[in-house]
């Protein structure tokens, strides 16, 4: 039957022959929040459904068992266009922007600056320090000046690259100090605009945010959005893990879901202390309390542990010394504590955990593995 075919002028004016059913069925059409169907549509599914209820008692069971399927479908189809209506708000526009860029970690091996979309800065210091002055068109990369032209009225995004085996740090144009670790991505305005101060994240990095009332600071990093005033904290959203996780140091951040599964969740207040995990792919966020330590002193080069699963250490290692780093099945159980000089060489800091552990390390290929004496 070709529901387009039929026309009525009202959903009162739908077929009849079922009685009250009709009037529940009309009901629960109306309450799906399904405005993705026309009038017309909704008669057409009606005289499908009508039909079959009017059918002979004898197949009664089984045109119930069509009902409830149909109503079944309606409410989900209604429930997901809202959930979809949920999730389809307007991005900020600093979002969209890195959403959109094309730039990947390891399109190279040295620390990149993207102005705008124009001017690109490479940076060769593998420790690179920046600094903004003069309201974000001057800009201090180690011992080079860089002017940058901004156009009133106009907010320019720039971008800070820094691939495995790099960190950098950073001083935004109101203050802010931020540490960015290997395998990071940080998008942010040359200058900041009245009445709010974002970043986007993508990786890790540890902020201490400059106190200003009148701009409340955000960062967005994967699907979470963290909003302070002055404070001071730790963000890892790497891609490839599988959660994402803010840990306090000081002061006092908001955590909230801006998009995905979680979206539809409270807000959650930290403590100093505190450690939130998020995975984006369930929305599920759990707080815990750490030792804050483990989670920041690696931007003065410093591993602190306090037994940390040996794996996770590892991965900060390669990330940190761009040198794939794992264990074998056996291994992968392991403990570790201790504090790890990240000034050092990769193969003292590697004999120092082997050392410390029941373990030893061999090189296969281009990997390093860490195998049960």
């Amino acid at each position: 039957m070709d529901i387009n075919n039929h026309s009525y002028g009202r959903e009162d004016d739908l077929p009849g022959g079922a009685g009250d059913d009709k009037e529940k069925m009309i009901s629960i059409v109306r309450a799906s929040g399904n405005e993705l169907l026309s009038v017309a549509e909704k008669a057409g599914l009606w005289e499908r459904i009508a039909a079959d209820i009017t059918q002979p008692p004898v197949r009664l069971w089984w045109q119930s068992w069509k009902v409830a399927a149909a109503v079944a479908l309606l409410l989900t189809a209604g429930m997901g266009w809202w959930q979809w209506q949920r999730t389809q708000e307007a991005l900020p526009a600093l979002v969209a922007f890195a959403t959109d860029q094309t730039y990947a970690r390891g399109d190279s091996t040295m620390i990149r600056m993207i102005l705008g979309n124009q001017q690109q800065l490479n940076i060769r210091n593998t420790r690179a320090a920046i600094t903004y002055q003069a309201k974000g068109t001057q800009l201090r990369v180690d011992s080079q000046e860089v002017r940058q032209e901004l156009a009133a009225g106009r907010q320019v995004f720039n971008t800070l690259l820094v691939p495995y085996g790099n960190v950098a740090s950073l001083q935004l144009e109101d203050g802010t100090k931020v540490w960015l670790n290997a395998g990071s991505r940080l998008v942010y305005p040359a200058a900041f605009v009245s009445g709010r101060r974002e970043v986007f994240l993508e990786g890790e990095a540890y902020f201490e945010v400059a106190t200003d009332a009148a701009r409340p600071f955000s960062v967005y990093a994967n699907d979470m959005k963290i909003a302070v005033l002055g404070t001071a904290f730790n963000i890892s959203a790497y891609r490839e893990d599988i959660a994402s996780q803010v840990v306090l140091a000081s002061g006092s951040v908001q955590l909230e879901a801006f998009r995905g599964p979680g979206k539809t969740a409270a807000p959650v207040q930290l403590s100093p202390g505190n450690r939130a995990s998020y995975t984006g792919g369930d929305g599920h966020m759990t707080v815990d309390n750490v030792n804050v330590a483990g989670y920041i002193t690696w931007k003065d080069g410093i591993i602190v542990a306090e037994h940390t699963s040996l794996l996770e250490i590892l991965k900060k290692l390669s990330r940190y010394y761009n040198q794939p780093i794992t264990t074998d099945a056996r291994s992968g159980n392991e403990t570790f504590s201790g504090n790890l000089d990240l000034q050092k060489t990769l193969n003292d800091v590697l004999d120092i955990i082997a050392a410390s552990t029941s373990l030893k390390y061999e090189k296969q290929g281009g990997t390093i593995i860490f195998k049960t004496r």
